[in-house]
C-alpha cells in the first residue's frame, strides 16, 4: 500500500520532530483566555471578606490541594500505559505546587458555581434582587473551556417567586469533591488549537473564582500528538503541565485585577484590590509593579525601582501573561519554554504569587534566575542587547556556550528576542552533561562537564576563533573551579581570567587557551524544575 502526504502533513512532521527535539513548547494561554467564561460565587468587589478568621496566625495557610479529575474519554487516542505516564507526571507538579504555595482552606467539599446568567432565564428586580425568576428549559449544565463539568461538582438551582423568603429548588447540590482547593479537569486530545500550532503540547485557563478572586478551577488540555510514545518526554511534560498550572492559579492577564492587597490587613480583617498591578515604562513595555516583584527584580539586576517585563509578541497594547523573554531566559513563565534542564520556577515568579494575596510561598524553596544576574537596569533592552560583552546576549552565527554553560549553542534569534541575539541549545550533540561518543575527538561529554570557549584543539593554529567546546570541571567555591581536558590534569581556572592548556592529542602538545567564568556557570544538574 502506498501512503502519500500533503505538503502541510510533511511540513507538520518536520516542524513537530523538530520542536520534540529542541523540548520547546509554545504557550497559547492568553488567546485560550478569550474564548473561556469565568463563573465567580458573587461579584468581587474592592473590599474582600475575611482570608482568615479572627484571632488567627500565619498558620492558618495551609498547603495548597490542587486535584487533577481525568475526562479522558474514549477518543483520547493514547494507551493505557500513556495514561498512567501522564497522571504520575501531574501527581509530581500536584505535589510540587503543594509544596510550594499554601493557602486559606474552605471547609467541606469544593462545590464549583453555576452561571445565572445560562441556567436563568429571567431575575427579579424586587423584592428578590438578582435572584432567579424562571429558569431556562434550555439549560444543560456547565462547561469549564470545552469541558461539560459533572453535576455533583455543582451548586444546585434555585428560582424563587416574587414575594417567597424560601427559594424552590430545581436541582439539589452536588457532592462536591472533598480536600480540594483547586480542581483541574485534564483532557486529551488532538483539539484544533493543537493542529494549528505544532509547538503546543498543551493549553489551560481558569474558569471558576471564589469570593476573593482566587481561582477554583480549570481546565488543562494536552495534545494527543506530543503524547505518543514516540514524541513522549516525562520530564517536558512535567514542565509544560506546571507552566500551564502556574497559569490557572493566577498568573494570568485577566486575573491582575484580582490581586489582592494585603500588606495592611490584620489577621482576620480584609484585603483590598491593588489599584494596578501592571503599567507602561518609558520604553511602552507593560510591567508588573507589585512591591515583592519590584524587590526581586532590583536583587536581579543591581537596581533599584523596577518593574518586571512582559512579553510584548501579539499583545503590543494589553499585558500579557508571561514574562519578557529578553528578560528572562531559563523562566518557567515565558511564551517559549526552553528544554527542562535550562527551565527554572524562578524568584521573581514567586514573588509574584505572593503578591497575589491568596498564597504564602515557602520561602524555603530553592529558585535561580541566571539570565541578567547583576547586568542593570538597561539589560535586556532591544538597543542594548548588541552588546555581547555581559556574556549574556550575543552577536553574528558562531558556536558558543548557553548561558549556563551546560549546553553548547549557536548565536540565534527568535520572533521573542525581537531582533536580540543569544546562544540557544544545540538541536543534536550540544548537551556536555550528558555522556555520548560524538562531538570533537578532544572534548569530554560527561555529567561534570561544562561548555567553555577555547581554541584548543586538534591542528588548531595560535589564532584559531574561540568556540563552545565541552570539557570537564569541578566546583571547589564561589568562583572557584577547575578544568580538565584530555590527558591533563586538574587545572585551577580564575574566575574571569583565560588559562593556557596543551593540546589533548599527545603527537600534537600545542598550547591553546580556555576562558573561565565569573559566577554564571550552573555547576551541578539542578533538580526539576
Amino acid at each position: 500500500m502506498t501512503v502519500s502526504f500533503s505538503m502541510f502533513q510533511i511540513y507538520r512532521l518536520v516542524w513537530l520532530s523538530f520542536m520534540t527535539s529542541m523540548c520547546l513548547s509554545a504557550c497559547i494561554h492568553d488567546s485560550v483566555l478569550q474564548e473561556t467564561p469565568v463563573v465567580s460565587s458573587n461579584i468581587i468587589s474592592s473590599r474582600v471578606p475575611r482570608l482568615f478568621p479572627r484571632s488567627t496566625s500565619s498558620d492558618y495557610f495551609q498547603p495548597l490541594r490542587v486535584t487533577p479529575w481525568y475526562l479522558l474519554g474514549e477518543n483520547a487516542f493514547i494507551s493505557q500505559g500513556q495514561i498512567r505516564q501522564l497522571k504520575i507526571a501531574l501527581q509530581e507538579v500536584t505535589q510540587m505546587l503543594s509544596s510550594t504555595l499554601s493557602v486559606h482552606r474552605s471547609e467541606g467539599s469544593l462545590l464549583l458555581n453555576r452561571d445565572i446568567s445560562r441556567f436563568c432565564r429571567s431575575v427579579w428586580r424586587a423584592p428578590n434582587d438578582n435572584k432567579c425568576a424562571y429558569m431556562q428549559t434550555s439549560y444543560q449544565g456547565e462547561k469549564c473551556l470545552d469541558v461539560t463539568i459533572p453535576d455533583f461538582h455543582l451548586q444546585g438551582v434555585k428560582v424563587w417567586s416574587d414575594l417567597e423568603k424560601e427559594p424552590r429548588t430545581v436541582i439539589e447540590d452536588g457532592a462536591g469533591v472533598p480536600d480540594t482547593d483547586f480542581l483541574l479537569y485534564v483532557q486529551v486530545a488532538q483539539t484544533q488549537k493543537c493542529a494549528a500550532q505544532p509547538s503546543v503540547i498543551a493549553y489551560a485557563s481558569y474558569c471558576q473564582q471564589d469570593p476573593t478572586g482566587r481561582p477554583l478551577a480549570g481546565v488543562i488540555v494536552f495534545c494527543t500528538d506530543h503524547l505518543r510514545e514516540e514524541e513522549y518526554n516525562q520530564r517536558h511534560i512535567i514542565q509544560v503541565a506546571l507552566h500551564e498550572l502556574l497559569h490557572t492559579l493566577g498568573f494570568s492577564s485577566s486575573l491582575y485585577a484580582s490581586w489582592l492587597d494585603c500588606s495592611l490587613a490584620e489577621y482576620g480583617e480584609a484585603c483590598s484590590s491593588r489599584t494596578r498591578v501592571t503599567n507602561t515604562d518609558e520604553n511602552g513595555q507593560f510591567r508588573i509593579y507589585t512591591p515583592t516583584v519590584m524587590q526581586k527584580m532590583g536583587e536581579h539586576l543591581g537596581v533599584e525601582g523596577v518593574g518586571a517585563p512582559l512579553e510584548n509578541k501579539g499583545f503590543p497594547n494589553l499585558a500579557s501573561s508571561h514574562w519578557e523573554s529578553r528578560f528572562f531566559q531559563g523562566s518557567i513563565m515565558t511564551a517559549l519554554l526552553s528544554p527542562p534542564h535550562l527551565t527554572h520556577l524562578d524568584p521573581i515568579t514567586l514573588a509574584a504569587f505572593t503578591d497575589m494575596g491568596w498564597y504564602k510561598v515557602n520561602a524555603t524553596i530553592k529558585s535561580q534566575l541566571m539570565w541578567g544576574k547583576g547586568a542593570g537596569r538597561y539589560f535586556g533592552l532591544p538597543t542594548t542587547c548588541q552588546d555581547s560583552s555581559t556574556g549574556f546576549f550575543c552577536t553574528g552565527s558562531k558556536l558558543g556556550c548557553h548561558h549556563l554553560h551546560l549546553d553548547k549553542g549557536n548565536c540565534s534569534t527568535d520572533s521573542y528576542l525581537e531582533g536580540c541575539h543569544i546562544y540557544s541549545p544545540l538541536i543534536h550533540g550540544g548537551e556536555c552533561w550528558r555522556h555520548q561518543n560524538s562531538g570533537d575527538p578532544d572534548e569530554i561529554f560527561h555529567a561534570q562537564s561544562r561548555c567553555f570557549y577555547s581554541n584548543l584543539t586538534k591542528g588548531a593554529s595560535p589564532n584559531q576563533e574561540f568556540r563552545g567546546r565541552c570539557y570537564l570541571h569541578q566546583c571547589l567555591g564561589e568562583n572557584h573551579f577547575q578544568v580538565k581536558v584530555h590527558e591533563s590534569e586538574w587545572t585551577d581556572c580564575p574566575a574571569g581570567a583565560w588559562i593556557q592548556m596543551l593540546s589533548p592529542i599527545p603527537y600534537e602538545r600545542r598550547p591553546g587557551l580556555i576562558i573561565c567564568y565569573c559566577g554564571k556557570m550552573v555547576h551541578r544538574l539542578p533538580p526539576y524544575p
